[in-house]
């Protein structure tokens, strides 16, 4: 039965993801930011079935990072969609770059909007995305980088690494004409990431974490 769920799981996925990636590359068919991320909710759940169920013992643990390893290089091809070539996210490569787009003034960005809407001048839905969205957009990588890469579980290290990556992303989004450089949506993207990795620090969670890539020696014994 498990080994039936398995492969139904991964059948499943693999129709979601080409479906995912027709609509994506389809130049005639712009999908909500909502339905993007349902899709991508749908495809991870389906995977993490497809390796849960009916995996053999004594492959369990490489399977496991092979696994962590495979949804970690999907998000990465999703976060790269949304932060540069979505339409819906009003993304795409203008050539022009503009420095009217930089906001280096903590909290201006967030501030605005909330002002914004306390007046009707937009709508709650724009709000979420926009807020909400840029805590969620970096979050995974609390558990991706920590689970991937031992030297990740340091919170000294993996706030350096995110703070760089985040700031190279926002940069490159103004030299592409793709997006603003906006100090808010580091703030945003790193408390989300921020987030889930003190979550993930829980012992009971934590030890299922270090299990994806444990130490030498380590093994099934994690």
């Amino acid at each position: 039965m498990k080994t039936l769920i398995r492969v139904v799981a991964a059948v499943l996925s693999a129709a979601v993801l080409c479906f995912n990636l027709y609509i994506e590359l389809a130049p005639k068919y712009v999908v909500g930011p909502e339905w993007k991320l349902a899709f991508a909710a749908a495809i991870a759940g389906l995977l993490w079935l497809a390796f849960f169920f009916g995996a053999p013992r004594g492959a369990r643990e490489k399977r496991r990072h092979d696994y962590v390893l495979l949804l970690f290089w999907y998000y990465l091809w999703v976060l790269a969609n949304i932060l540069f070539f979505d339409n819906a996210f009003g993304r795409g490569f203008s050539g022009h770059v503009s420095f009217e787009a930089v906001n280096l003034e903590p909290l201006r960005t967030i501030k605005n909007y909330l002002s914004a809407y306390g007046y009707g001048n937009i709508s709650l839905r724009l709000v979420v995305l926009n807020l909400a969205g840029n805590v969620a957009a970096f979050a995974p990588m609390g558990f991706f980088l920590p689970a991937l890469f031992r030297w990740q579980r340091s919170i000294f290290f993996f706030t350096a690494t995110l703070t760089l990556g985040i700031t190279a992303v926002e940069v490159a989004q103004v030299y592409t004409g793709a997006g603003s450089c906006d100090v808010d949506d580091l703030i945003l993207n790193l408390a989300g990431a921020l987030l889930v990795f003190v979550l993930c620090r829980v012992p009971p969670l934590w030890r299922q974490v270090c299990r994806v890539t444990p130490k030498k020696g380590e093994g099934n014994h994690v």
